[in-house]
């Protein structure tokens, strides 16, 4: 409801108001409480004052909230009452506005003929306005819209028609918005690597801009791309960036996308104990912030059911103060008064107690739909994470039986190249004796040989792998110079045997594994005081 002011207070009110709508539609997108703060105000004095437009901008805002919240039905009530002024006031470009922010709440509520309409409508309006930013806006929007309803053809076509007005229109952030659109395009396609092109010129210009929020979105895209290609030293790296990025700005969606995408990375490479543990925070998170939602969604429920209330009692007052007006000038129209007055009262009262009603029929129907989606996704969630436990769990019973085969193989070896290493010892000395000394020498050679090329070792190499997975493989890559003993010294050094088993199993002295020991560790580029044991064993 509209009540006029006074004209000596109108200048002091439209700029008060102005500033609490810019204000309003400043924290829309990055912080929809402080937003939904201020266009209340805003709709408050515009409600006082009777200014229409402002009215209708705070309007605009709130149903704006609500579409960010996920509350789509609230914010589809208000933008189109926000709509319907604007159209009487035949404010084409604020119209214009409104229909986008209209039809993607139709959009994300399902509703997408109703979507499309009111798209195609807003592009008509901005092109008779020859609006080329609102144009272009509205070109990416419908692009998003067939992407999603997998119109591949015709989301090219209309983002290659945004991107041509961004360019030529020099917009860093438009041009941010639309390259990251082709590159969600491709990603659908799983032409990963044009997608990877366009995510990278997306954030190229979202740093441009300086648009943080969106940048955070990009990076985690490009971890994506990685992530879809296999790639996960990179795929880590960017979603570890977003994390940081989306939690220095307190941007709680984009902080529960990346606990979800490192969980999905390391799933996918086999560290199921680090994906397990992304998956646990997530989880948590998401619990935390559909708690702060339902509060914040409630919140704001009850503040525009406050200001029905105030604007009830202002009604009533008005109504009250032509009663006493009435009554003194005449007792015949007192007593009307006093019915028609009456009568106001319970009508009042009456749409009061239903507004109530409805209110906390809302209030208690989001309440029960929110619980029962969060049961559902706690019930899967923690299916999931049973699921991977008991993977986790074998896989660790799988490794602990793998770890004693190895630790069995290498007391074998150790064991038996202690009793080659004693015989050897008792036929140098029986060499002594002149008569026996040829063939003795031939039996000494065949021990040495023994322990140069020992037949073992390919098994022994295989069982490594299976415990200690790609270790060599790493090793070999990163340091393509190591000789197969270097190999063989690191494995052992790896399994933290001592120094008297490793040179047994090696056959070697304990002076000829020390100069070993220093050889392997100048190959490996290892820094003074840096132990080749720590380094290994973290490798």
């Amino acid at each position: 409801m509209l009540i006029p002011t006074s004209s000596n207070s109108a200048n002091t009110l439209s700029v008060q108001l102005r500033s609490f709508n810019d204000l309003g539609t400043f924290y829309a997108s990055t912080d929809p409480d402080s937003a939904f703060y201020y266009a209340k105000l805003a709709l408050t004095e515009a409600e006082e004052s009777g200014n229409q437009y402002d009215y209708a901008v705070a309007k605009r805002t709130i149903g704006q909230v609500f579409y960010l919240q996920g509350a789509y039905d609230n914010a589809i009530d208000y933008l189109s009452e926000s709509l319907a002024v604007f159209r009487v006031l035949e404010h084409d470009s604020e119209i214009a506005k409104t229909m986008l922010l209209l039809g993607a709440a139709y959009q994300f509520h399902d509703l997408w003929k109703e979507a499309l309409i009111e798209f195609h409508a807003a592009k008509t309006m901005f092109s008779a306005l020859k609006d080329q930013v609102g144009l272009a806006e509205t070109y990416g929007v419908i692009g998003h819209y067939y992407e999603k309803t997998a119109h591949y053809d015709s989301a090219f076509f209309y983002q290659q028609k945004a991107l041509e007005l961004y360019k030529s229109l020099d917009d860093s952030r438009g041009l941010a918005v639309i390259y990251d659109n082709i590159g969600s395009i491709y990603e659908d396609l799983e032409a990963f690597e044009q997608a990877y092109e366009y995510f990278m010129l997306s954030a190229k210009y979202d740093s441009i801009s300086q648009n943080l929020p969106a940048l955070v979105n990009t990076l985690n895209n490009l971890g994506d791309t990685y992530r879809k290609r296999g790639i996960v030293k990179e795929a880590v790296e960017y979603t570890y960036r977003a994390l940081e990025l989306a939690d220095s700005l307190n941007l709680n969606y984009e902080i529960l996308s990346a606990y979800h995408d490192l969980a999905k990375v390391y799933r996918a490479n086999g560290r199921e104990d680090l994906a397990l543990l992304y998956y646990d925070s997530a989880y948590e998170f998401s619990q935390d912030l559909f708690n702060s939602q339902i509060a914040g969604q409630i919140a704001n429920f009850q503040t525009l059911y406050e200001t029905q209330e105030k604007e009830q009692e202002i009604v009533q007052l008005e109504t009250d103060k032509k009663i006493g007006r009435q009554t003194r000038n005449s007792l015949l129209f007192g007593t009307v008064s006093f019915v028609f007055a009456a009568s106001i009262i319970i009508y009042q009262e009456r749409t009061k107690r239903i507004r109530e009603k409805h209110f906390f029929e809302a209030e208690k129907s989001l309440d029960e739909e929110k619980i029962k989606n969060a049961e559902l996704n706690r019930k899967a969630l923690a299916t999931e994470l049973e699921n991977k436990q008991l993977k986790e769990e074998q896989f660790h019973m799988e490794l602990e039986a793998r770890s004693q085969d190895l630790t069995a193989k290498t007391l074998h070896i150790i064991q038996k190249n202690r009793i080659l290493r004693e015989l050897k010892q008792q036929v140098e000395d029986l060499e002594k004796e002149k008569s026996k000394k040829k063939g003795i020498g031939k039996i000494i050679n065949l021990i040495d040989e023994n322990f140069k090329f020992d037949n073992d070792w390919e098994e022994f190499e295989s069982r490594f792998d299976q415990v200690h997975a790609e270790f060599l493989d790493r090793l070999k890559c990163e340091f393509t110079t190591l000789t197969t003993s270097e190999l063989r010294l690191a494995s052992l050094i790896k399994m933290q045997l001592s120094s008297k088993d490793i040179s047994t199993i090696l056959g070697i002295s304990p002076e000829s594994l020390r100069i070993s020991r220093y050889r392997l560790k100048k190959k490996l580029n290892l820094e003074k005081g840096q132990k080749l044991k720590a380094y290994l064993e973290s490798f």
